[in-house]
């Protein structure tokens, strides 16, 4: 780490980079896999980032680490114990770690015991909070994150031999990330936060929960309300209203028609990319899926 002239407490040179991090949770449509796809879409030049629907951040992180994001970010999310989370290792890392480190070390005497007891643990600080969704979230099948209608997390656990629950290093660059690109990070629909705040200039991430290809499809709502196509229509008219300020806008969706009709006057924009889906709950069914990337901009 010398190379880099940072520190937690001290921060980070004008004229150094940033320490590569990497998304802490495994999410449902997370995109570390198409990152270098993505890539190919970043702007050259952009004033603030937004991402209304965080999830695991693979997009965030990666612009850190490339492109050094110092005009600041606005991060939201609906689920608000994920955005609790994110301000966590933003602002109280240390104590984070030394809970997760504990956490591990329960875990590993008997995970099943110790998952279904943390799974009925009602956390009394947003420390305790965000140590609880990281250690279900590295335990639990696939990652999967998925609440019932009392809004109450339910998924069973893992078949997994040793997972790492406390990840040190990683914890400490995205907190550093966080902090240097002067994150404001907040539970927010995302309407709210882009109506209120995106201005020309800005560059959009948008990753909704996608339109499921068919109706049988076993990929689940992140929560209690789900997203239905009335709200992808919403979201089409957003794209559109922030097309009309000028803000750069990147949508990632499923390639169906509905999606394609939505946003058929962007279709010269259109970029189909092959993706897996390791949450499916059919092995077979995780390939040979494409995603549909949309922007506004060549």
């Amino acid at each position: 780490m010398s190379k880099h002239n940072y520190s937690l407490e001290q921060g980070i040179d004008a004229k150094s980079s940033l320490p590569a991090s990497y998304p802490f949770l495994k999410w449902a449509g997370g995109k570390a896999q198409i990152l270098s796809e993505l890539e190919k879409f970043i702007p050259f030049e952009f004033n603030r980032y937004f991402e209304p629907f965080l999830g695991g951040g693979a997009l965030f992180f990666r612009l850190t680490t490339k492109k050094n994001i110092r005009l600041g970010a606005y991060l939201s999310d609906i689920n608000e114990e994920l955005i609790t989370t994110y301000k966590v290792v933003k602002n109280e890392v240390e104590k984070l770690i030394a809970l997760l480190v504990r956490h591990q070390k329960d875990y590993n005497k008997n995970p099943s015991e110790f998952y279904h007891e943390l799974r009925k643990f009602v956390p009394a600080t947003d420390v305790e909070k965000a140590a609880r969704m990281i250690t279900l979230n590295k335990t639990c099948y696939n990652g999967l994150y998925r609440v019932n209608k009392r809004g109450i997390f339910n998924v069973p656990i893992g078949r997994y031999k040793n997972p790492l629950i406390c990840n040190s290093n990683n914890l400490k660059n995205v907190s550093l990330a966080l902090r240097y690109s002067k994150a404001v990070i907040q539970p927010s629909d995302y309407k709210q936060i882009l109506l209120e705040n995106a201005k020309e200039g800005d560059f959009v991430y948008l990753d909704p929960p996608f339109d499921p290809p068919s109706i049988t499809s076993c990929f689940t709502s992140y929560t209690t309300s789900g997203f239905t196509k009335t709200d992808q229509k919403e979201l089409s008219d957003v794209f559109r209203e922030l097309n009309e300020r000028r803000c750069k806008v990147l949508l990632s969706n499923s390639n169906t028609e509905y999606i394609r009709e939505l946003y058929s006057e962007f279709a010269p924009y259109f970029k189909e990319i092959k993706v897996s889906r390791a949450i499916n709950c059919k092995a077979l069914k995780r390939t040979g899926h494409k995603e549909l990337l949309i922007t506004n901009y060549r």
